[in-house]
């Protein structure tokens, strides 16, 4: 049934079935906004880790680390390895979200600027992002699915086959291009099958499940049990699918190793540059300077996102677990992309003849290397991995909405409805996401689409937290600047007939890198990884600069609004509400007590004196950081067996 064998079909019903009872499960505890959106601030160490964990791993982050690694070498896990050094920095930052006592992010922005348009903005913006990491999600399952339920030539349709063979034709053709000038008649018969593949004509194969129809489905299952119990069915069914993400990092090595020698086979068929993991601006893009800036443009974004505000830390019961969550969650997910990374060069030695479509890697080499039963875990593991992050992303998502948009214009009702509001915000997400999923049907597009966005209100952010000086004018122009350069511009340039018949319209449909040959820098005389290390470059410095120019000639916030702002953010969390509240209340109405943990005290500059816990956890995580960059160096390096 559906390619696939009755052990397979079991294994992931079963899957199904448990994470469908959670949610019904789940579903009992809710009885306010801040239960289905939260988890009631009621998660403990385990739970907050396997939450940061699956939040942060979704299928796309196994399938893309492989499909980079199977296309560029083992630099290629800098896709997600770059998160790497990004780590330790959370073990700053997750009290944050925790000392905050907001919702949503769209809470804080209201709290700290007053400002309904900027509030506004910060929704719209969230509900696209999470709308386009869901996408990627679903589009690499879908097309892992597609391809492990492949047709077998003899149940093709006569017209299926017809397009398989017009495929191979097409194949043959194109690399006949490339060794020889070809003849007119294969020309013309190149451009005919071309025109034919592009409209959906000419296909290299068939499947018994689609993108089409596996996408809708898994969002139908996402919906059922993460509509029901909120965060906290997102939590819980985050510990099972980490299980199983841990799973997925290593089911597909032990075969695929043996298959072609172990370690000392693998170098043998790969040549020794694919295994150095920073690579040279010929070989790949992945140059020392491009992960540099991407690790920069990362962490600048990252404190924005929307669902750092739950998962981050917001829903943990107190500070450490916070801290634990989010920072350990994610050391495992960086040392699983290493095993991640390492599948695709396996997959490389033994299929790089055979897949063109990096994006299918993964699914093919599932079929290919695993039995009866092993696939259907396979699929239950990518599934668990997609899942764990639209469940949370879409809790995140209706947070925002329902609070920062749906509150406003209909105030006053009850909670309960309010959280259904919250439910039916959650379809609205997931349908997005699956349209955009189904547009775009390309992993690495979506990737290096989404690794910007969080960059618009990523400057904004810290610079709120850090300066109180900031103003509400300065945000808007810095947000709207970011909006035009990284998401209008980009979009309606190469429409345009002298950038896209221009020699150089790669350059001219980026606005940094036009405006920048207009003047006339020689950009053209640039490797692609520096241009792109420009490009990302310049989406972080000018927001900044943006930011301190127009606050300083603009009026400065009011300042009973900032001592409230700061006065959660100097005090730390207190197990009873209460007391909590009252401390609180205490720096807001003494604003002399937020000075005495201040470095510049009096000034408008709000940076805290660290304490041991803060400094050593932060050294701690940056050795473990080097620790885990230790172990790829010495995977990638390994000769034997």
């Amino acid at each position: 049934m559906f390619g696939l064998h009755l052990l397979d079909i079991f294994a992931i019903l079963l899957y199904f079935g448990v994470v469908v009872f959670i949610g019904m499960m789940a579903n009992r505890r809710i009885k306010n906004e801040e239960d289905y959106f939260m988890g009631g601030r009621k998660f403990g160490k385990l739970i907050s880790v396997f939450l940061a964990f699956g939040t942060g791993t979704s299928s796309d982050t196994a399938i893309s680390a492989s499909r980079e690694t199977y296309r560029a070498g083992m630099a290629g896990i800098w896709i997600q390895l770059l998160w790497l050094f990004i780590t330790p920095f959370y073990w700053i930052v997750a009290p944050w979200y925790r000392r905050l006592r907001v919702i949503t992010g769209g809470d804080y922005f209201q709290l700290r600027f007053n400002s309904k348009a900027l509030t506004g903005l910060y929704v719209g913006f969230s509900f696209l992002s999470l709308m386009f990491a869901i996408a990627v999600a679903m589009t690499a399952i879908g097309k892992t699915v597609e391809i492990v339920t492949v047709k077998p030539v003899q149940e093709l349709t006569v017209e299926e086959r017809q397009s398989v063979e017009q495929y191979e034709e097409l194949t043959q053709l194109r690399q006949s291009q490339s060794e020889r000038t070809l003849e007119a008649r294969e020309q013309s018969r190149l451009e005919e099958l071309s025109a034919l593949e592009k409209a959906g004509a000419v296909k290299a194969r068939y499947s018994f499940l689609n993108t089409s129809v596996a996408v809708p489905v898994i969002a139908l299952i996402i919906l059922f049990y993460g509509v029901a119990g909120g965060l906290f069915a997102a939590a819980w069914t985050d510990s099972l699918q980490g299980i199983l993400i841990l799973l997925l990092s290593m089911l597909l090595l032990p075969s695929g190793l043996s298959e072609i020698g172990w370690f000392s086979g693998l170098h043998e068929k790969i040549p020794d540059h694919m295994f150095d993991l920073v690579s040279n601006a010929t070989a790949s893009e992945y140059t020392w300077y491009y992960i540099l800036v991407l690790i920069v443009m990362n962490l600048v974004g990252v404190v924005a996102q929307p669902h750092f505000f739950a998962t981050g830390g917001g829903g943990a019961k107190d500070e450490i677990t916070a801290r634990v969550g989010m920072v350990f969650g994610n050391f495992l997910k960086r040392f699983t992309t290493i095993m991640w990374g390492l599948t695709g060069i396996v997959a490389l030695a033994l299929f790089g003849d055979v897949i063109k479509d990096a994006d299918m890697i993964w699914g093919y080499a599932t079929r290919q290397l695993l039995g009866p039963g092993f696939v259907g875990i396979m699929i239950a593991c990518l599934l668990a991995a997609a899942m764990s992050s639209a469940d949370a992303l879409m809790i995140c998502g209706s947070a925002l909405f329902t609070r920062n948009f749906y509150e406003y214009i209909v105030p006053g009702k009850s909670e309960k409805h309010y959280v259904l509001i919250g439910r039916l915000a959650s379809v609205a997400l997931i349908v997005g996401a699956v349209a955009i999923s189904l547009y775009f049907n390309n992993i690495l597009s979506l990737l290096k689409y989404i690794w910007q966005l969080p960059v618009i209100f990523g400057t904004v952010f810290w610079l709120s937290i850090y300066w109180r000086r900031l103003t509400v004018k300065a945000a808007l122009t810095a947000v709207g600047y970011s909006w035009i350069m990284i998401v209008l511009l980009p979009g309606i340039l190469p429409e345009f007939s002298w950038v896209a018949g221009h020699a150089h319209k790669e350059i001219l449909a980026q606005p940094n890198l036009a405006m920048l040959y207009m003047v006339g820098f020689d950009l053209p005389s640039l490797s692609k990884p520096m241009l792109m290390t420009i490009n990302y470059g310049l989406q972080v410095i000018v927001p900044f600069l943006l930011l301190f120019a127009v606050s300083l000639v603009t009026a400065p916030p009011e300042r009973k609004r900032l001592n409230e702002v700061f006065a959660r953010l100097h005090t730390p969390v207190c197990a009873d509400e209460n007391e909590d509240r009252n401390r609180v209340r205490a720096c807001v109405n003494n604003p002399q007590l937020l000075e005495k943990d201040k470095w510049l005290p009096g000034s408008n500059w709000e940076f805290i004196r660290p304490d041991k816990k803060s400094v050593n956890g932060f050294l701690i995580c940056i050795a473990i950081a080097f620790a885990i960059l230790g172990f790829a160096f010495f995977i990638s390096r390994l000769t034997f067996p």
